[in-house]
């Protein structure tokens, strides 16, 4: 069976999977893998497809299985077990994985724990009175799916401690509580060195210390590859064990008799690979490292490394051998991507004249692999990610053997390995500071997504640009990279297209003309935490085609309206801000007109409102008409009663959340909305919208929608004149994401 073409099908089988709304059933299962049972030329080919499809969907099943039912969201439970991971502290507050020891649980909960000062270490045994929720998050185009990544995590539910006492009759795995050792010595001899975070990470792969400014300074400039344990990571600590192991081998010829020195080294690096993996916490990324490298060790081993393509395809098929899900892992492709890169440039199929120039062409070539996979994955690329790293990878070479040797001595002879350590965390200090002044630069981050098959197209264009000399179609590579370039901005539905994003407990709404853009709020931000501006409000707009804000409008102070503001500044162009801290302050009155759509604030009049009520009101008139009433309470709205003509709307975006102190019965009569949107969280603890609310709206025939149950809620006006609403939850989950509904 020819080794590629059944790898792509078997990547096309997962795949496949992963499209899915809802697992298929065994019937459907048996009728995929018939013709793998018979005999027929293609059988071979078959069976790697019917492989893909059948391990992803038992896999899944069992994850599913796994998972806390909806039906038991919000119950508490006593269950004793243990820390399953190491614990993140955010300021009074705990974070960590624990995993129960009763088997009718889920098998790994991630557990919050708030306004504690008790000390949690990974590997202690722990009863803890949990209140258990099904894992669910927002769903929104183009934008982080959270409930996707607790799936693949393998976390069958989230909770919040509300007691806990430790217990003595479990104890954690070895290897973990050797870790959290680790890592309270590291911590101990840092103490609140600005690089402590950063040093620890590349020790062990903690990154809790790690400030969100630092992370962001490493996406800025391309280099968090070289702070998150991944590949780079573990190849150092294998290219190190291999000069080691094969110098102290060669130092007894008796030794190389047996077993030449080359592979001694390559029995070294597989050692010390899987030894700093398994310190690493043998995370996803980490496993994927480590058994992509074993696969080349043991193509050096038998002589193979010659045949790139085809040891690629076996680390590749492996990879997804032990975890199918890592198909939608952005780390694997782009781990793959470099890699490919790395062979490309070794291999001399670029060819070079020195190794000052094998290094730069290495670079360029890895930034032009992965420029088109960072578009997709992360909708936008650093363009001095290839200068930056020039210096900064030799610097973590050096930097990664340091830090692990002065680990080495903190453990084994502290006084010695205290000033080692300390060294590390200067220079590596250093480094985060021009890191820092270089992330400050205007314009280093571009911002865009492309459709896919422009990113294909591009990556094609790629390959044939790189190809050897003589190729008759190498020219074509540079048209290729047109629609990466000048891609067409896709056009909004019936003149103008409101969409209501799903960002928990808050309200974010973007409002799209044919060539304009207004944002309204942006969500909540958390500190070190959930960003809707980063994670929801800049990625839709960005998969809309749209890199840029028009008018950014914040009804008012809140940081469940305003939270996201920064982010949607930083990673987005914004050229007019109205409500905002620096902004134009909101005044009623104020209008302009796009692209025939009118916009126009109708509260707050005067200075006088006060809280909720200063909120920005909004009215939008095109195809159909929008009222967009932020916080506003019973006041306001009876303020707007004064001129009940002006408030009219085909479509409401409910006051307050659907708050009982809104929505009175006189201003729900005045708009007579015929759609009802209320930016809510999923089973909030305020409970929005209340029952009496939602009573009122259905008196006067209002179709009603919740962000928090459905998802991002689009509304448009189609040819027919009819007023289409659609639901994220509904149209575009996966079978891992919970069903809409309360």
């Amino acid at each position: 069976m020819p080794l590629i073409p059944a790898v792509l099908l078997f990547t096309l089988g997962i795949g496949a999977v992963h499209t899915l709304a809802h697992l298929p059933d065994p019937s459907a299962l048996a009728l995929l893998s018939l013709p793998a049972l018979l005999p027929w030329r293609g059988r071979a080919l078959w069976s790697a497809l019917a492989l893909g499809v059948l391990l992803t969907v038992v896999r899944a099943q069992a994850l599913l299985d796994e998972r806390w039912p909806v039906e038991r969201h919000g119950q508490d439970h006593v269950l004793e077990g243990t820390i399953a991971s190491l614990p993140e502290r955010e300021g009074a507050n705990w974070r960590f994985v624990f995993a129960p020891a009763d088997p009718a649980f889920p098998r790994l909960i991630r557990a919050g724990w708030y306004r504690t000062d008790e000390p949690v270490r990974a590997g202690e045994c722990w009863r803890l009175t949990l209140r258990l929720r099904s894992p669910h998050g927002s769903l929104n185009p183009d934008s982080f799916d959270y409930e996707g990544w607790l799936f693949r995590q393998g976390i069958g539910a989230t909770a919040t401690v509300r007691d806990a006492r430790r217990c003595d009759d479990l104890q954690g795995g070895v290897v973990l509580r050797a870790r959290q050792h680790i890592v309270a010595a590291l911590r101990s001899h840092l103490g609140t060195h600005p690089a402590a975070g950063v040093t620890v990470a590349l020790a062990v792969g903690d990154d809790s210390g790690v400030a969100s400014a630092d992370w962001e300074n490493f996406r800025a400039t391309g280099t968090t590859h070289l702070v998150a344990i991944s590949g780079f990571n573990i190849a150092i600590v294998a290219g190190v064990a291999w000069f080691l192991g094969r110098w102290l081998w060669s130092a007894w010829p008796a030794l190389c008799l047996r077993l030449p020195a080359q592979r001694a080294g390559l029995l070294a690096s597989a050692l010390a690979a899987a030894v700093y993996a398994a310190l690493a916490g043998f995370e996803p990324p980490v496993q994927r490292a480590v058994l992509m490298l074993l696969i080349v060790l043991l193509a050096l081993w038998s002589h193979r490394l010659s045949q790139p393509a085809r040891v690629l395809a076996l680390a590749w098929a492996a990879v997804l051998l032990l975890d199918p899900f890592a198909f939608a892992s952005p780390g694997l492709w782009l781990s793959f991507g470099a890699v490919a890169s790395i062979f490309y440039v070794s291999l001399n199929r670029v060819r070079a004249p020195g190794p000052w120039h094998t290094l730069v062409s290495l670079q360029l070539l890895i930034a032009l692999t992965l420029a088109p996979l960072s578009l997709y994955f992360f909708h936008g690329t650093s363009w001095v990610a290839p200068m930056v790293n020039l210096f900064a990878v030799p610097f973590f070479a050096l930097l990664t053997p340091w830090v692990l040797a002065a680990t080495l001595l903190v453990l084994a002879a502290p006084a010695v390995g205290g000033p080692v350590l300390l060294g590390a965390a200067a220079a590596l200090c250093v480094f985060q500071s021009a890191l820092g002044w270089i992330a400050t630069q205007p314009g280093l981050w571009l911002a865009a997504s492309p459709p896919p098959g422009a990113l294909a197209l591009a990556l094609a264009g790629f390959a044939l640009l790189l190809a050897p000399r003589g190729l008759p179609l190498r020219p074509l590579g540079a048209l290729c990279l047109v629609p990466l370039i000048a891609a067409p901005i896709p056009p909004v539905r019936g003149g103008f297209e409101l969409t209501a994003l799903d960002v928990g407990q808050g309200l974010a709404v973007v409002v799209r003309t044919a060539t304009r853009t207004l944002v309204y709020d942006a969500g909540p931000a958390f500190e070190d935490g959930f960003d809707a501006g980063a994670s929801v409000v800049a990625p839709f707009l960005l998969g809309a085609g749209r890199n840029r804000v028009d008018t950014l409008v914040v009804s008012h102070g809140d940081q469940d309206h305003a939270g996201g503001v920064p982010a949607v500044r930083r990673l987005l162009r914004v050229d007019r801000e109205i409500g905002t801290d620096g902004g134009e302050p909101c005044r009623a009155g104020m209008h302009w007109e796009w692209d025939d759509v009118r916009f126009e604030l109708l509260h707050p009049a005067g200075d006088g409102w006060r809280g909720n009520d200063r909120s920005c009101v909004l009215r939008i008139d095109g195809a159909y008409a929008v009222l967009l009433t932020g916080d506003i309470e019973a006041p306001a709205e009876a303020a707007l009663l004064d001129d009940k003509a002006r408030l009219a709307a085909d479509v409401l975006v409910a006051p307050h959340h659907g708050s009982r102190t809104s929505s009175t019965q006189q201003f729900v009569e005045a708009v007579n909305p015929r759609v009802v949107l209320f930016g809510a969280g999923w089973r909030n603890h305020f409970r929005h919208p209340r029952p009496e609310v939602q009573a009122r709206y259905e008196a006067i025939g209002a179709r009603r929608y919740v962000t928090g149950q459905v998802g991002a809620i689009a509304v448009w006006r189609n040819a027919e004149g009819e007023l289409q609403v659609s639901e994220h939850r509904r149209e575009a989950a996966r079978f891992w994401n919970a069903p809409a509904g309360p």
